[in-house]
Protein backbone atom coordinates (compact mmCIF):
# COMPACT_ATOMS: atom_id res chain seq x y z
CA UNK A 1 0.00 0.00 0.00
CA UNK A 2 2.78 2.44 0.95
CA UNK A 3 4.71 1.44 -2.18
CA UNK A 4 1.68 2.25 -4.37
CA UNK A 5 1.27 5.63 -2.67
CA UNK A 6 4.94 6.46 -3.29
CA UNK A 7 4.70 5.43 -6.94
CA UNK A 8 1.54 7.52 -7.37
CA UNK A 9 3.28 10.51 -5.74
CA UNK A 10 6.25 10.18 -8.08
CA UNK A 11 3.99 9.95 -11.13
CA UNK A 12 2.00 13.05 -10.10
CA UNK A 13 5.20 15.01 -9.43
CA UNK A 14 6.76 13.92 -12.75
CA UNK A 15 3.56 14.83 -14.58
CA UNK A 16 3.59 18.28 -13.00
CA UNK A 17 7.17 18.97 -14.06
CA UNK A 18 6.64 17.61 -17.58
CA UNK A 19 3.53 19.72 -18.03
CA UNK A 20 5.33 22.76 -16.70
CA UNK A 21 8.27 22.24 -19.07
CA UNK A 22 5.94 21.63 -22.02
CA UNK A 23 3.99 24.79 -21.23
CA UNK A 24 7.22 26.80 -21.00
CA UNK A 25 8.52 25.34 -24.27
CA UNK A 26 5.34 26.16 -26.20
CA UNK A 27 4.68 29.53 -24.58
CA UNK A 28 5.38 32.53 -26.84
CA UNK A 29 8.46 34.52 -25.81
CA UNK A 30 6.51 37.71 -25.09
CA UNK A 31 4.86 36.04 -22.10
CA UNK A 32 8.27 35.36 -20.57
CA UNK A 33 10.10 38.54 -21.53
CA UNK A 34 9.91 41.36 -24.03
CA UNK A 35 11.16 40.35 -27.46
CA UNK A 36 13.52 43.36 -27.68
CA UNK A 37 15.19 44.90 -24.66
CA UNK A 38 17.32 48.05 -25.11
CA UNK A 39 20.72 47.94 -23.42
CA UNK A 40 22.35 51.02 -21.90
CA UNK A 41 24.72 52.47 -24.50
CA UNK A 42 27.67 52.55 -22.08
CA UNK A 43 27.85 48.73 -22.00
CA UNK A 44 30.85 47.77 -24.10
CA UNK A 45 30.85 44.19 -25.35
CA UNK A 46 33.59 42.16 -23.66
CA UNK A 47 36.51 41.24 -25.90
CA UNK A 48 36.95 37.48 -26.17
CA UNK A 49 38.69 35.06 -28.50
CA UNK A 50 37.16 32.11 -30.32
CA UNK A 51 37.88 29.69 -33.15
CA UNK A 52 34.94 29.07 -35.45
CA UNK A 53 33.89 25.71 -36.87
CA UNK A 54 35.95 26.41 -40.02
CA UNK A 55 39.12 26.90 -37.94
CA UNK A 56 39.24 30.70 -38.20
CA UNK A 57 40.62 32.32 -35.02
CA UNK A 58 38.94 35.63 -34.18
CA UNK A 59 38.25 37.98 -31.32
CA UNK A 60 35.38 40.36 -30.75
CA UNK A 61 37.55 43.45 -31.27
CA UNK A 62 38.33 42.26 -34.83
CA UNK A 63 34.83 43.40 -35.82
CA UNK A 64 35.08 47.06 -34.81
CA UNK A 65 33.44 49.12 -37.54
CA UNK A 66 30.85 46.39 -38.21
CA UNK A 67 27.52 45.68 -36.58
CA UNK A 68 27.73 42.34 -34.78
CA UNK A 69 24.75 40.09 -34.25
CA UNK A 70 25.92 37.97 -31.32
CA UNK A 71 23.67 34.92 -31.07
CA UNK A 72 23.66 32.34 -28.27
CA UNK A 73 22.10 29.09 -29.46
CA UNK A 74 22.23 25.27 -29.36
CA UNK A 75 21.31 22.53 -31.83
CA UNK A 76 18.84 20.99 -29.35
CA UNK A 77 16.96 24.30 -28.91
CA UNK A 78 13.87 24.37 -31.19
CA UNK A 79 13.49 28.21 -31.12
CA UNK A 80 17.20 28.50 -31.99
CA UNK A 81 16.71 26.26 -35.02
CA UNK A 82 13.70 28.39 -36.03
CA UNK A 83 15.61 31.68 -35.94
CA UNK A 84 18.93 30.51 -37.44
CA UNK A 85 17.84 30.87 -41.12
CA UNK A 86 16.52 34.37 -40.38
CA UNK A 87 19.85 35.41 -38.87
CA UNK A 88 21.72 34.07 -41.89
CA UNK A 89 19.32 35.82 -44.26
CA UNK A 90 19.85 39.18 -42.54
CA UNK A 91 23.66 38.94 -42.53
CA UNK A 92 23.61 37.80 -46.14
CA UNK A 93 21.50 40.84 -47.10
CA UNK A 94 23.85 43.19 -45.19
CA UNK A 95 27.13 41.35 -45.81
CA UNK A 96 29.20 44.53 -46.12
CA UNK A 97 28.26 45.92 -42.70
CA UNK A 98 26.94 43.09 -40.49
CA UNK A 99 28.67 40.08 -38.91
CA UNK A 100 26.97 37.08 -37.33
CA UNK A 101 28.80 35.55 -34.40
CA UNK A 102 26.83 32.48 -33.30
CA UNK A 103 28.08 30.77 -30.14
CA UNK A 104 26.75 27.27 -29.58
CA UNK A 105 26.00 25.89 -26.12
CA UNK A 106 26.16 22.31 -27.39
CA UNK A 107 28.09 19.90 -25.19
CA UNK A 108 30.67 19.12 -27.87
CA UNK A 109 31.83 20.29 -31.28
CA UNK A 110 30.56 17.13 -32.99
CA UNK A 111 26.94 17.87 -32.00
CA UNK A 112 27.22 21.41 -33.33
CA UNK A 113 28.98 20.38 -36.55
CA UNK A 114 26.53 17.53 -37.22
CA UNK A 115 23.64 19.94 -36.85
CA UNK A 116 25.19 22.52 -39.18
CA UNK A 117 26.05 19.98 -41.88
CA UNK A 118 22.56 18.37 -41.75
CA UNK A 119 20.80 21.69 -42.34
CA UNK A 120 20.51 23.29 -45.72
CA UNK A 121 21.40 26.79 -44.50
CA UNK A 122 22.29 29.41 -47.07
CA UNK A 123 25.54 31.38 -46.59
CA UNK A 124 26.74 29.24 -43.67
CA UNK A 125 30.38 29.72 -44.66
CA UNK A 126 30.24 33.41 -45.58
CA UNK A 127 33.05 35.82 -44.74
CA UNK A 128 30.75 37.52 -42.23
CA UNK A 129 29.41 34.35 -40.55
CA UNK A 130 31.30 32.94 -37.58
CA UNK A 131 29.89 29.92 -35.75
CA UNK A 132 31.76 28.53 -32.76
CA UNK A 133 31.34 26.19 -29.83
CA UNK A 134 31.36 27.96 -26.48
CA UNK A 135 33.04 25.15 -24.56
CA UNK A 136 31.82 25.07 -20.99
CA UNK A 137 29.76 28.25 -21.43
CA UNK A 138 32.74 30.52 -20.72
CA UNK A 139 31.41 33.31 -22.94
CA UNK A 140 27.67 32.59 -22.84
CA UNK A 141 27.33 32.24 -19.09
CA UNK A 142 30.63 33.68 -17.90
CA UNK A 143 30.90 36.95 -19.82
CA UNK A 144 27.31 37.60 -20.94
CA UNK A 145 25.41 35.78 -18.17
CA UNK A 146 23.02 34.20 -20.66
CA UNK A 147 21.16 31.17 -19.39
CA UNK A 148 18.12 31.09 -21.68
CA UNK A 149 18.42 30.23 -25.34
CA UNK A 150 18.15 31.71 -27.86
CA UNK A 151 19.40 35.15 -26.97
CA UNK A 152 20.78 37.67 -29.44
CA UNK A 153 22.68 40.87 -28.69
CA UNK A 154 23.08 43.64 -31.25
CA UNK A 155 26.50 45.31 -30.95
CA UNK A 156 27.07 48.60 -32.78
CA UNK A 157 30.08 49.60 -34.91
CA UNK A 158 31.89 50.97 -31.83
CA UNK A 159 31.52 47.79 -29.79
CA UNK A 160 28.61 48.92 -27.61
CA UNK A 161 25.82 46.45 -26.83
CA UNK A 162 22.58 48.14 -27.92
CA UNK A 163 19.67 45.68 -27.99
CA UNK A 164 18.90 42.18 -26.78
CA UNK A 165 16.41 39.82 -28.44
CA UNK A 166 15.23 37.14 -26.06
CA UNK A 167 13.66 34.07 -27.63
CA UNK A 168 12.85 33.62 -31.30
CA UNK A 169 9.66 35.68 -31.30
CA UNK A 170 10.82 38.23 -33.88
CA UNK A 171 10.96 38.50 -37.64
CA UNK A 172 13.49 39.62 -40.25
CA UNK A 173 11.95 43.11 -40.54
CA UNK A 174 12.27 43.72 -36.80
CA UNK A 175 15.95 42.67 -36.79
CA UNK A 176 16.72 44.79 -39.84
CA UNK A 177 15.15 47.86 -38.16
CA UNK A 178 17.42 47.30 -35.18
CA UNK A 179 20.65 46.98 -37.16
CA UNK A 180 19.91 49.98 -39.40
CA UNK A 181 19.75 52.19 -36.28
CA UNK A 182 23.47 51.66 -35.75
Amino acid sequence: MLRNAIILGIMITAGFFLTTLEERWNRPAEKNAPSVTPITASNTAPDFEFTDWQGRAQKMSDFKGKIVILNFWASWCAPCVKEFPLLLDVVNTHSDSVVLMALSSDTDAAAMTNFLTRQNFKNLKGDNVFIALDAGGKVTQGLFQTYRLPETIIIDRNGFMRDKLIGANWDKTELEKLITKY
